[in-house]
């Protein structure tokens, strides 16, 4: 089918027995794994030192304080070191940021770039928070919102990495901004598609809607399913139109297209 890269994120992965052995079943694929830094133990790294085909990103927040706020005392410390371990034994390793309000500026400045770059890191993903619920009716409501970008921050973040891009001696990728590459939103088998912990197979991450389980259908039938079909039919769903998340910005048209192809909610009522 085409599919030769396959992401594992959590909770943490490395919770989970004999993940190493299994992604080296598969020499044929390449497995990237998102860690938050703290649970690979020796008995890992001595895995991963014959592993050729796994590539670990450890998630930061970017400074110690933004870090160790957000993922508890000493995590950064912790994340950091995972990295030079995994370095000091040739697997490719790199850091993920969630680009909020909070931090955005922070990855904007070229020293912290630059002090990333001496400890030999060579990949960054850049991924822009995406909040759970759609944007409120009320200014007054309570929402989750206040994390997101506004407009032209995300207009000034993504000059910025651009400028990074061709200046830095680092691989940098940055959601959505890169999505324009791809003449908009890549889910739902444009260019990737999500498995969530229970076999459900949805368009992405973010998108808490599906037709096919895993456990009883097979990835063919569902990448060809209707639901999929639709999303990527109706090319204006892919469109992100300032917000980081294509599906996200059309909640109302994709519950209509949830419900035309009997589709079923795997999670939390957020659309």
């Amino acid at each position: 089918m085409g599919i030769f890269v396959n992401i594992i994120s959590g909770g943490e992965p490395f919770l989970f027995p004999g993940l190493i052995e299994l992604c080296g079943e598969f020499e044929d694929q390449t497995f990237v794994i998102f860690t938050n830094g703290t649970a690979l133990t020796e008995t890992d790294y001595n895995l991963l030192k014959r592993s050729n085909n796994l590539a670990i990103i450890v998630s930061i927040e970017g400074s110690p304080e933004f870090t160790n706020k957000r993922r508890g005392t000493g995590v950064y410390e912790k994340a950091l070191n995972t990295i030079k371990n995994l370095d000091q034994i040739g697997v490719p390793t790199g850091i993920s940021a969630t680009i909020s309000r909070m931090n955005f500026r922070y990855w904007m400045n070229p020293e912290n770039i630059d002090n990333l770059i001496k400890q030999n890191i060579r990949m960054l993903f850049l991924i822009e928070y995406i909040p759970q619920t759609p944007l409120p009716q009320l200014k007054t409501e309570s929402t989750d919102h206040s994390f997101l970008l506004k407009p032209e921050e995300r207009r000034e973040f993504r000059a910025q990495v651009l400028k990074f891009r061709s200046t830095k001696p680092i691989f940098i990728i940055h959601s959505p901004g890169d999505e324009e590459y791809f003449g908009g939103c890549v889910s739902a088998g444009r260019g990737f598609a999500h498995i969530t912990p229970a076999g459900d197979l949805t368009p992405c991450p973010i998108s808490n809607i599906a037709t096919h389980n895993l456990t009883n259908s097979t990835l063919r039938e569902g990448l060809a399913s209707p639901l999929f079909k639709e999303i990527c039919k109706n090319e204006h769903l892919l469109e992100t139109e300032g917000m980081p998340c294509a599906l996200f910005a059309h909640p109302e048209e994709v519950s209509a297209l949830a419900k035309l192809v009997g589709a079923y909610k795997t999670d939390l009522d957020i659309l």
